[in-house]
């Protein structure tokens, strides 16, 4: 891919809107198709995260997508990167599975990844599964997030890759989960060395990426 055709394809995902991006949810396609269901507001969104969770990313790799959805992400590294060489997504919803199957052809895990057994993946991502409060207390899901990277580490060979929410000069909303990057890249770093955050893309979301070298 050159570099004019690579500045193409960055500035379709970040300004091109979608005609799924209004779909009322009794649609028949709304499942399929709206961003919604998947947790973001709009396909430009959600291709923009995917893009920077995937930051450094060979195509060539295996890939493990934790909370994969309708596997949306297999699809867009097809299409971004113009192959796919290993994809295996898991998701605790079997409406999800099922919607997966439909949209792209692929066999998904359905199950909670905590207690799944999972094989060994060049990159472990996961888009959108920490932004929301899946615990009763702020204590208890900064807990569950420390645990979480530790297990898609340990099954890492190459990276850990995910997006939080930044708590700094943004409105926060009821039941969503805000970590200080300054915070958990301090964490991260004293316990797994080689850690970036990437936080020039967007005042609400910020990526984290661990490599193992």
């Amino acid at each position: 891919m050159t570099s004019n055709e690579l500045e193409s394809k960055i500035t379709d995902i970040l300004t091109n809107t979608s005609e799924y991006d209004g779909l009322a949810s009794d649609h028949p396609d709304y499942m399929l198709y709206s961003p919604h269901p998947v947790g973001y507001n709009t396909i430009s969104e959600q291709n923009h995260l995917f893009l920077h969770v995937l930051s450094g990313f060979n195509p060539n790799q295996s890939i493990l997508d934790m909370g994969c959805g309708r596997a949306d992400m297999a699809h867009f590294i097809s299409e971004f990167y113009g192959k796919l060489n290993a994809y295996t997504g898991i998701d605790h919803n079997p409406i999800m599975a099922d919607l997966a199957k439909q949209k792209y052809g692929y066999d998904i895990m359905v199950g909670a990844f905590e207690t799944a057994e999972l094989n060994q993946h060049d990159w472990v991502v996961a888009s959108g599964v920490f932004t929301q409060r899946r615990c009763e207390t702020e204590e208890q899901d900064f807990n569950k997030l420390l645990d979480d990277i530790e297990l898609m580490y340990n099954v890492a060979n190459s990276a850990v890759s995910f997006n939080l929410l930044s708590p700094i000069n943004t409105h926060h909303h009821e039941g969503f989960f805000y970590v200080h990057p300054g915070l958990i890249l301090d964490m991260l770093i004293e316990r797994y060395g080689y850690v970036s955050v990437k936080n020039n893309y967007s005042k609400d979301v910020y990526t984290i990426t661990i490599y193992k070298f």
